[in-house]
Formats: C-alpha cells, structure tokens, sequence
C-alpha cells in the first residue's frame, strides 16, 4: 500500500472517530392553552369528544376532503385514539356540519354537548369556508378535530410563540399537526 493511500485512510479514520453521533431527536414540550378560563384554558380527558378510547363520526358536510384529511393526519404513527366511522352498532360521537353565517367570524367551531349520549359537532361555516382553497378548508377541520380531541388554543405570537395547529386565527401555514400539537396530545392520551 502506498504511502499516499495509507496517509488518506489515516485521515478519514480520523475524521470519522472524530464526527460527532447522529443527534438525537429533539424533544419538544406540550404548550400552555392561551385561554384564561373557559373550556379552552385547560386540555381535559373530559372536554374532549373521544369516548373509551375512540371517536365514532358522521358527516353532513359538504367538505369531505377537509374532514378526511383532518382525521388521516390526526391518525399518525403513535396515535392512540382511533378515528372511525360510526357504524350501525355504535353510537355517534362527532358529527361533521355544515351552516352558514356570513356575521360568524369563525370558519369552524367544533361544539361539546356533555350530555350522556349526545353528539358533539365540527360546524363548518360555508360563508367562510367556502372562500377558501384546499389548504385553508384542511387547516381549519384539523384544528376542529383538534379541539375534539381536547387540545386548546396555543400561542401564535409573543414570548409563548409556538408552532401549532391550535392557533385561534384560520391560516393555511400548518396542514399536518405540528411538535406541539403531538406533544401536547401525548400528555393528554399517553
């Protein structure tokens, strides 16, 4: 073996001892609700519309990708409440809606009734919604299903700033949940 050779593989010996290991994953932390009382100013088991373990759904919704999308990207690896389609032996847990007012600011609202055996609803309202491109729509009934789910609103500016899909302002930045969102369902659900 030649000198030059000997003296490159004694180089990329030593820079290969000498890298430094893969990182680890970055951990990120749940984040506070931005609410100050109300339901949304804590994340509770109970004010959420998961039901032993799962989420029984209907729709009458004019916005099926919107809402499909949402539950595909609320199932992720690690998800432990199941989404699903209500069936003829189980009861309703969600039910996707639509209404329309154009004075409404909001483009969904998603609404606890705590009865026993009531369902709640994800509301789209059309005079928002329909306004919007498929981005928009997706953002919108992600964050809802979010919220049926029992996360709160997070913080979208200031020193509390983080990236979620909980902001209480409709934006199409975020379609996926984000760190956040995962971490603070992971304290929520295990």
């Amino acid at each position: 073996m030649s000198n030059r050779l000997r003296c490159g593989l004694a180089v990329v010996a030593a820079v290969l001892l000498a890298a430094p290991p893969p990182a680890a994953a970055v951990v990120v932390n749940p984040a506070p609700c931005v609410a100050k009382s109300g339901s949304d100013a804590t994340e509770t088991r109970e004010d959420s519309s998961v039901d032993e373990g799962e989420i029984r759904w209907t729709e009458s919704t004019k916005y099926d990708d919107a809402f499909r999308w949402a539950i595909k990207r609320w199932q992720y690896a690690g998800a432990k409440i199941k989404i699903l389609a209500d069936s003829a032996t189980t009861v309703s847990d969600l039910e996707f809606v639509d209404y329309s007012n154009a004075a409404d600011s909001a483009a969904g609202n998603w609404q606890r009734r705590p009865q026993i055996g009531a369902t709640d609803y994800i509301r789209f309202n059309r005079a928002k919604m329909d306004g919007y491109d498929t981005a928009m729509k997706r953002q919108v009934a992600l964050h809802e299903l979010g919220h049926a789910l029992g996360l709160c609103h997070k913080s979208n500016g200031g020193p509390a700033y983080v990236r979620s899909i909980m902001w209480t302002e409709a934006h199409s930045l975020f379609t996926e949940p984000q760190a956040v969102d995962k971490a603070n369902y992971r304290k929520l659900w295990g």
